[in-house]
């Protein structure tokens, strides 16, 4: 039996830092996309932004981005 990687999940880290994601998004899986990097820039395609702040990222899906 041979194990491969599944991945990378982004979720949405929610419209700011106390409230969660409403709707706990998560970028869509594609068949290619292996690195965070790669799932990032997916999610960029569909609408997603991502934020740096002190000491991460934070993903945001189309949703919250606009509250």
């Amino acid at each position: 039996m041979t194990a491969y990687s599944n991945g990378v999940e982004i979720a949405c880290d929610g419209p700011d830092e106390e409230t969660a994601c409403p709707n706990s998004a998560a970028v869509r899986a594609r068949f290619g996309s292996l690195t965070a990097r790669q799932v990032r820039a997916d999610g960029r395609k569909d609408g997603w932004t991502t934020r740096r702040v002190p000491g991460h990222l934070r993903d945001v899906c189309p949703t919250c981005r606009t509250r």
